[in-house]
């Protein structure tokens, strides 16, 4: 029996699909580094949120109001590196499900923080009231996308 040499064309294909096999590992090894690295600061943004949120009836209202909106711009400037992340197809949802908590939870510090600027009560406790009902929605959302990436 006399072994055919596989052609040009075979090794270019099988090249080819192993190079698509790693891409396709390789982008979601990506990802999962790019998450776990974008996750810290968030976290600790997070958790500072969650103190200042607890904290809030200790502090005058321009405290307040300077407290909510500095968590905010920094919680914006660490969403940016988790927003540029581009999750395998079985995290997509639950990845889109948890950036919008996220920007959401954004959105609120920054309502709360105007609200209490211009010393708008009812604004600034509606704009708390979403801040907790977000973070909630983010945890849940977090928690997702983590057990996705242990599977």
């Amino acid at each position: 029996m006399r072994h055919r040499r596989p052609t040009i064309a075979t090794l270019v294909v099988l090249v080819c699909l192993v190079g698509i096999a790693a891409c396709g590992s390789s982008t979601a090894a990506q990802f999962k580094a790019g998450y776990a690295s974008a996750r810290g600061p968030l976290n600790r943004t997070f958790a500072e949120v969650a103190k200042t949120f607890r904290r809030v009836r200790g502090k005058t209202v321009a405290e307040a109001a300077t407290s909510f909106g500095t968590l905010a711009a920094r919680f914006g400037e660490e969403l940016g590196p988790l927003e540029t992340l581009d999750p395998p197809p079985k995290l997509a949802t639950a990845f889109r499900t948890l950036t919008s908590s996220l920007n959401r939870v954004e959105s609120d510090l920054r309502g709360a923080s105007t609200a209490l600027a211009a010393k708008d009560v009812v604004a600034a406790a509606h704009s708390l009231q979403n801040l907790q009902s977000d973070a909630s929605a983010a945890t849940d959302a977090a928690t997702v996308v983590t057990e996705k990436l242990r599977s």
